[in-house]
């Protein structure tokens, strides 16, 4: 093999990177689903460079060729947390070739030998730091458990990692290519942080609610902030220190806090300090980055800024949440959210008009259940910044948030909030009201005038307390209770993906109706309704159907039957269908799920029996589903009566279509 090709990693490697068998690599290099950088003697070799993106690909679907192929030992083992750094990160080659001699040797990885690896890593970042020379980086680790090798007052952070150094020197011994890997000193890449987080196994931060936040949202959040030189930081969950691994370089060491209740974790921000901070104060870093439990500190110091993950869905053990229950207003429900109460707590540490700013997921924003917190945030903070993220975690489908809350002392107001999303940034300029029922920050003042005057108009009914809902059928084993052949006794059954706008498509699932045998069912007269709606629940759209069939459904498609005296249910149907209630939903609601409280919020405009009569011809058209071009063009038909109904100028239409720009209207399957 020649120097060049020593760079790069053979197809074992590679398939040990993706969990696959070697025979299965071999298959993919001859259908082209595999791209060698080189050939020789018949063995293909790869870039490591290649190697990573093809991983990052697969895990996030972006590569479909491959990912049927993907199996639970990457899911769920020891990987690669590559989106923890940036993409320009040199030191990720090192730790990818670790975890490949680590899986390769069958080594069992404690938090000793985890220790180590950091430890080792850590050595080699000081020395790449203070340009020492290679040939002394070589060995590194077992030069300093001999006491041959020195960071000077930084030693002692090193040691914190070791546990047995006589244990420690015989395994650098027996396994010396494990610790003869070259690290890269970037003042902001937590590449200690990584290998950690890399070594542990899935399972464990699924179970403690950690979710390692992305580099890319991490820079996200620290650039959307306004900080002085002579602010206090305090980052309550600092994991790593990749927060604050990113603060401003003005923001001096005996001004940066972070607490974890992860031992391992805490020695490693300490060390990420030290490395950060030239002729950092070792007895400083080592008081000012702690372990402890965040939630029960007693402390009275108070800070200007407050960053950070929170724990996501913490699994409190009862007698916690009995001591959370007495501390907090927002420990309420059965399961009490973690990242509730550490808002919460947060809040009351700040100094007047400090900033907490945290990662969160959406759900915050809307969600029921966390109405509490708002409730909390109302009284004395406000909202100063909001960045809808989408999801941005491995392996999380949770819309995420960045959210800064300043605490103000007084009551909350939108005014000066900035709001970002995909579709750009704005900032509010015109008073709101909030509730705590849900924080609607999507509108622009021009769009939040338009919901205003939809709302005031005076003939509005809604269909709160006046109309039925209902889950379609929850079988409990759909395998056993549903059938694609139809026979003499079954019926059809409908899911949500059946469901189009004013229209079913014909479903091929069947099934026997035996209400009595299923786990959850409305009572019968509710499916066999003469008229109904059907909606898709899983939805950001609102998405309903007409249905004079009495067709069954289950509970992917939810049911509506209307009560408003003197309007008719295709009129209904086609105000729920149209651009205007859509723009609502979207703005205030913001929802994956389609809940009978925003069905129940929708304002449904009053109309003579002339107009009503006008709407449900055009309606019974799309009900009868005409094809797509026909379609498109009745859909905006029936949207510019609606439009008039409602009062609406051509520069209000214009606005409210525009912000639905690029929306699948879910007219039909084409």
């Amino acid at each position: 093999m020649n120097d060049e090709s020593k760079e790069l990693i053979n197809l074992t490697e590679l398939c040990r990177n993706l969990s696959i068998s070697v025979a299965t690599g071999k298959n993919w290099v001859k259908l082209g689903k595999l791209a060698p950088d080189r050939i020789e003697g018949g063995e293909p070799f790869f870039t490591p460079e290649y190697a990573l993106k093809l991983k990052d690909d697969i895990s996030s679907g972006k590569n479909s060729a491959l990912k049927s192929r993907r199996n639970k030992k990457y899911v769920s083992g020891n990987a690669l947390y590559s989106s923890y750094v940036s993409k320009e990160c040199r030191s990720v080659n090192a730790v990818m070739k670790l975890l490949s001699l680590v899986e390769e040797k069958g080594i069992e990885l404690t938090s000793e030998i985890t220790g180590l690896f950091v430890a080792d890593c850590a050595l080699s970042l000081f020395a790449a730091k203070s340009s020492m020379t290679t040939d002394r980086q070589r060995g590194r680790l077992s030069g300093f458990l001999r006491k041959e090798y020195s960071v000077g007052q930084y030693d002692r952070l090193i040691s914190d990692l070791i546990s047995d150094p006589l244990t420690s020197l015989s395994f650098c011994s027996a396994n010396p290519l494990l610790f003869d890997l070259d690290y890269y000193y970037d003042q902001k890449e937590d590449i200690l942080g990584l290998i950690y987080i890399s070594c542990k196994n899935l399972k464990s931060r699924k179970a403690t609610g950690s979710y390692y936040t992305p580099s890319n949202i991490v820079k996200k959040l620290i650039g959307s902030l306004k900080l002085s030189a002579d602010d206090t930081v305090l980052d309550p969950c600092c994991g790593t220190g990749n927060f604050l691994l990113q603060l401003p370089d003005f923001v001096v060491p005996s001004n940066i806090y972070g607490c974890d209740n992860d031992d391992i974790s805490v020695k490693i921000a300490r060390i990420n300090m030290a490395l950060r901070h030239d002729s950092a104060d070792c007895d400083t870093i080592c008081d000012h980055i702690t372990m402890k439990d965040y939630l029960p500190d007693t402390g009275e110091q108070k800070y200007d800024c407050i960053i950070g993950n929170p724990p996501w869905g913490y699994q409190f053990t009862e007698d916690e949440k009995a001591l959370l229950r007495k501390e907090f207003v927002s420990a309420v429900g059965k399961n009490i959210e973690s990242y509730d109460v550490f808002i919460e707590k947060a809040l009351t540490d700040l100094n007047t008009g400090g900033v907490l700013s945290f990662v969160l997921p959406e759900a915050i924003l809307n969600v029921k259940a966390h109405a509490p917190i708002r409730q909390f945030i109302m009284e004395q903070n406000s909202v100063s910044f909001l960045e809808y993220l989408g999801d941005v975690f491995d392996g999380v489908q949770c819309p995420s948030t960045i959210m800064s809350i300043r605490h103000t002392g007084e009551e909350m107001s939108a005014v000066g909030l900035t709001v970002q999303n995909a579709a750009g940034k704005f900032c509010i300029s015109t008073r709101r009201e909030i509730s705590a029922d849900s924080f609607s920050f999507l509108t622009t003042d021009e769009e939040y005038e338009i919901i205003k005057k939809v709302y005031s108009k005076e003939d509005n009914r809604f269909l709160l307390g006046n109309a039925v809902f209902a889950l379609g059928i929850v079988t409990g084993n759909n395998r056993e209770y549903i059938s694609e052949k139809k026979s003499k006794d079954n019926e059809m059954v409908l899911r949500g993906s059946d469901i189009f706008k004013y229209h079913i498509e014909p479903s091929e699932n069947y099934i026997v109706y035996k209400p009595d045998s299923f786990q959850q069912a409305a009572p019968t007269l509710v499916y066999r309704a003469k008229e109904k709606l059907l909606y898709r629940f899983i939805s950001r759209e609102l998405v309903f159907a007409y249905d004079g069939q009495q067709t069954l459904s289950l509970n992917s498609c939810n049911i509506l039957i209307p009560h408003l005296e003197g309007l008719k249910i295709k009129y209904i149907l086609a105000v729920l269908n149209s651009s205007i209630s859509q723009f609502i939903f979207t703005k205030r609601f913001n929802s994956v799920k389609v809940l009978r409280s925003h069905i129940e919020n929708i304002p449904i405009p009053g109309a003579d029996d002339a107009m009503q009569n006008r709407v449900v011809r055009i309606a019974d058209r799309l009900i009868d589903d005409p094809g797509k071009e026909e379609a498109e063009r009745l859909y905006k038909e029936l949207d510019d009566i609606i439009f008039d109904i409602y009062g609406l100028s051509e520069k209000e239409r214009s606005i409210v279509i525009k912000s639905l720009d690029g929306e699948n209207r879910f007219l039909g399957k084409c």
